[in-house]
């Protein structure tokens, strides 16, 4: 990696401030003083916390050897994840135009050392037309976590995630180049937690589809137009990178169900639209029907077969809407 590049990183948050000390903590122990000249700015876009976040930062931002921004999201109409990465990003390439690459690095991100980074930056220098670069992430127990995943094939998403689980038709599977102490692979869809990204590339796609994807299905939506304008994604293999929420879940989870199947019915309205006008929302509703059906015949536990149960016809009576509610 060359000497004297700019990271902008952004943070995107709503009401993490118990996940903010090791966030930032991670960064703090290799970045004022990495190897490799690296400068840095970190832009903590906040949706409106009530959680103490806006105080905490404030209080805190002096004392980590690089500048931290915060952008009061409060009044903002839209506060969704997508217009809050678009925002931060925004902020980040108006105060540091030269901004070499961004890097998502959300608040449930931990990356223990400047060797990811470096590895990732690399990569992005070396091949001109990837246009964005993670890694492979763990759990806080080392375990390993998810990293992404291929384009979503429409006869998937009409089985349904708990299938699409279990018969992991979702799993990336890699594709490793050795390019002397790194390995690298592409990827088809790499998840904004964390990921490094051209400038150039962002800018060319025009950021995250807000209207369209304003939480889940986002980053495949993303992945999906970069891809159509020739760009490519990928990871690199690495120890460093933690995706872990600690179970420390936001307002954003509340509506996980709802948002995926919202999400991602978007994403094939607009990539695959004669496809799935023949298919939806009649075969979704009849899916709905029978999860709901067996969630009352084979759940055991009432609270569990209660919560789910909710969850199905929730997504039963929205299907028809397009899952608006």
């Amino acid at each position: 990696m060359k000497q004297g590049k700019h990271l902008s990183i952004i943070v995107n948050s709503f009401n993490r401030a118990c996940l903010m000390p090791d966030c930032l903590g991670a960064l703090a122990r290799w970045l004022p003083d990495n190897p490799y000249g690296l400068s840095a700015s970190v832009h903590i876009y906040d949706a409106g916390s009530t959680d103490g976040t806006e105080a905490w930062v404030r209080e805190h931002a002096s004392g980590y050897g690089f500048p931290i921004h915060f952008i009061d999201g409060r009044d903002d109409a839209d506060r969704s994840f997508s217009a809050g990465l678009n925002r931060g990003v925004a902020h980040a390439l108006d105060l540091y135009p030269k901004t070499d690459y961004l890097l998502f690095y959300e608040t449930d991100n931990q990356i223990l050392s400047a060797e990811p980074v470096s590895q990732g930056i690399g990569c992005l220098e070396a091949k001109d037309r990837l246009g964005a670069c993670g890694f492979t992430v763990k759990l806080r127990d080392g375990q390993a976590a998810g990293v992404g995943m291929p384009f979503p094939k429409l006869w998937h998403f009409l089985l349904g995630k708990t299938a699409m689980h279990k018969l992991k038709l979702e799993r990336v599977r890699y594709a490793w180049e050795d390019r002397g102490s790194i390995r690298f692979s592409p990827v088809d869809v790499v998840f904004t937690s964390p990921l490094l990204v051209k400038p150039d590339a962002w800018r060319a796609s025009g950021g995250m589809d807000a209207a369209h994807f304003p939480f889940s299905e986002c980053d495949v939506d993303w992945a999906k137009r970069l891809r159509d304008l020739g760009w490519t994604m990928g990871v690199v293999e690495s120890t460093e990178a933690i995706h872990d929420n600690a179970d420390a879940i936001s307002g954003w989870s509340k509506n996980r169900a709802v948002h995926y199947h919202r999400g991602r019915l978007n994403y094939f309205r607009i990539h695959q639209p004669v496809r799935t006008a023949l298919v939806a929302p009649h075969f979704l509703a009849l899916r709905h029907l029978f999860e709901r059906i067996f969630v009352a015949l084979a759940v055991r536990d009432p609270e569990r077969r209660r919560h789910l149960g909710g969850v199905c016809s929730r997504l039963l009576g929205s299907v028809w809407k397009g899952y608006q509610e």
